[in-house]
């Protein structure tokens, strides 16, 4: 008895997650009538919308899980407008630089674009950077193994981009298994430093030279439109704030320390310049929330 129970219960689970028991509803974009099982369901964090399986399949898959969960249906016309919008210049793609496992990352450094991917897909989709409103790169430490003076310190290499169009969150893990090496700081110290890899520093340098450039870009454009643009609004630029009131102590050594880790004049002497604009806009926004 208890096993027939158990099946019924089984049976009545996969028939409610295929949504056999949903009502009949409109594809919210092209108004079709949907029977349960014919509906895809967005907006779960959200406000819930619901479309057909044709419509659904206009978000790309690469992003359609995000979707499911966080979009709204404005996120989603907003989607389908930035889609027809760049879907020219985003074909003209060709990466010039490639990072993490099977080229996880991919940078168009010409065109200002960049493509991520699953390490395990071949499919992976083409951003802009002037889309870009927040990214994260770095190194998680998980694990050391430790000997009388070095260790080595194991993670993963990860990035993190938060774009405002489409509206999207990825993370990506760049390497499951990266390794490096570490040195005991002070004999009777407890604590390791290590430095990450060229290839990582490079990589990182790149993709935040590339937001660097937009963020000059969009800095040009204004001052053409307005004849004028005062430091503040540079350092914010700088610093992907939108306003002062975005700024916090925390977020602010945090993308400093992303910023300088890219531009810092011992990787490159080149790099000195950036290095003095970072530092300076850091302590006027600093400054800024002292005040």
């Amino acid at each position: 008895m208890c096993i027939i129970i158990v099946i019924v219960v089984i049976v009545l689970l996969v028939l409610y997650c295929m949504g056999i028991f949903n009502k009949p509803a409109n594809c919210q974009c092209c108004g079709t009538l949907l029977k349960g099982t014919q509906q895809v369901k967005f907006g779960e964090i959200k406000s819930e919308f619901i479309l057909c399986k044709n419509c659904s399949q206009k978000v790309h898959p690469f992003i359609k899980d995000y979707a499911q969960q966080h979009w709204s249906y404005s996120d989603f016309e907003d989607y389908l407008a930035w889609e027809e919008e760049t879907k020219d210049e985003r074909s003209q793609f060709k990466s010039k630089y490639s990072y993490g496992s099977h080229g996880t990352v991919q940078i168009d450094t010409e065109r200002g674009l960049f493509k991520i991917k699953d390490p395990y897909e071949e499919e992976g989709m083409v951003f802009r950077f002037e889309d870009l409103n927040d990214y994260d790169i770095d190194f998680k430490p998980e694990d050391m193994e430790k000997s009388f003076m070095d260790a080595c310190i194991m993670g993963e290499e990860y990035i993190m981009v938060d774009l405002i169009r489409p509206s999207v969150r990825i993370e990506e893990t760049l390497d499951l298994t990266a390794i490096y090496s570490a040195k005991k700081k002070g004999i009777l110290s407890s604590k390791y430093e290590y430095n990450l890899e060229g290839d990582f520093v490079g990589f990182i340098r790149t993709f935040t030279t590339c937001v660097y450039l937009e963020q000059e870009k969009q800095n040009a454009a204004w001052t053409d439109e307005t004849g004028k643009i005062d430091e503040i609004q540079k350092a914010l630029a700088l610093f992907m704030f939108d306003s002062m009131e975005d700024v916090t102590i925390e977020n602010l050594k945090k993308q400093r320390n992303t910023l300088i880790k890219a531009f810092h004049p011992d990787n490159n002497e080149s790099d000195e310049h950036y290095s003095q604009k970072i530092n300076a806009a850091y302590e006027l926004l600093q400054g800024m929330i002292q005040k």
